[in-house]
């Protein structure tokens, strides 16, 4: 064997590039070819986010990883390892989940189905994506498209000018609306109050919910009664009509009779109103000569009363002079 310093410098150059090409490839393989896992691939139609390294969960445990992404006709194929006791069915699907909010990842793979998965890869219509802006608006054109634009401009028109016409009372209106609110807000405790008087019927509503049934029930046996003397009581209606016909034709036959004497009552009703005032002073008088002569009469069958004056003068002149 030549020393090293004889050796061609240049097959010494080769031979140690070959060597660490080598040497990478393997590294490169042993990287992608893991013991102990296995390896599939997921058709997306976008990444929704995902990336390289990115965990693959089945059930919610990570048992993989994502591997590489690489963009196919119209879809995203994403490779990606997991375990080897994971065992993926022939319908097995694949979702693409957000982990954090700071806009991490992961794989959701949920194995279904029996026998194997068909050459190791999930297909486009058993997989999904976080959202897609793209299909919301494609769903959205034909609506859009149905809308009257012309109609829809009119109207905003339309708007635009009653608004610019009410501008002068549109602020007062705005602070109505916000005087309302704050009273609302003051009155909060007041209208919690309200509701829990309005919660506190309706319990008690609830709960005599049995006696308004039978309340419905009496009702309902009223009513049934009411049918049954439907005919008694047509009868009984029949009877009063007939009752009234024959009052008023009383009343027709007397009306000779009865318009003279009616109309002398109203005379003296009239001469009693007018003499009112004498009837009431005469009535006072009365009263008080019927207690004097109560008074003086109680003693016995005749009149205890002393009437000074009431014998005239010569009547008294010829007693004396008899008695003289």
């Amino acid at each position: 064997m030549k020393p090293l310093s004889e050796r061609d410098p240049a097959k010494v150059g080769l031979v140690t590039l070959l060597v660490v090409a080598l040497l990478g490839a393997g590294v490169s393989a042993a990287a992608r070819i893991s013991p102990g896992t296995e390896r599939y691939t997921a058709v997306l139609e976008h990444t929704g986010g995902l990336r390289v390294g990115e965990e693959v969960q089945v059930a919610g445990v990570g048992v993989g990883e994502v591997t590489d992404i690489t963009l196919g006709d119209e879809v995203v194929e994403v490779d990606f390892t997991l375990d080897d006791g994971v065992r993926l069915g022939a319908g097995t699907s694949a979702e693409v989940k957000v982990a954090t909010l700071l806009g991490t990842h992961y794989l959701l793979v949920s194995p279904s189905g029996e026998g194997e998965l068909a050459d190791a890869t999930i297909p486009a219509d058993r997989t999904r994506v976080p959202f897609n802006l793209q299909d919301v608006i494609d769903e959205a054109v034909p609506e859009i498209d149905a809308f009257d634009t012309a109609a829809i401009e009119r109207s905003l028109a339309t708007v635009a000018d009653t608004m610019e016409a009410a501008g002068g009372e549109l602020g007062p209106a705005l602070d109505g609306v916000r005087r309302l609110s704050a009273v609302v807000v003051e009155r909060s405790e007041d209208l919690g109050e309200l509701l829990g008087a309005t919660r506190d019927v309706t319990r008690r509503l609830s709960d005599s919910g049995a006696d308004l049934v039978a309340l419905m029930r009496h009702a309902d046996a009223i009513l049934d009664t009411l049918r049954v003397r439907r005919e008694t009581i047509h009868v009984l209606l029949r009877d009063l009509a007939e009752l009234g016909d024959q009052l008023a034709g009383v009343v027709e036959d007397t009306r000779a009779d009865l318009a003279p004497t009616l109309r002398d009552l109203v005379t003296v009703t009239d001469l009693l109103t007018e003499h009112a005032g004498d009837l009431r002073r005469a009535v006072r008088t009365l009263s008080l000569a019927s207690r004097y002569f109560a008074n003086a009469s109680g003693t016995g069958p005749w009149l205890d009363q002393y009437v000074p004056g009431a014998t005239p003068d010569n009547l008294e002149c010829i007693r004396e002079r008899a008695c003289g």
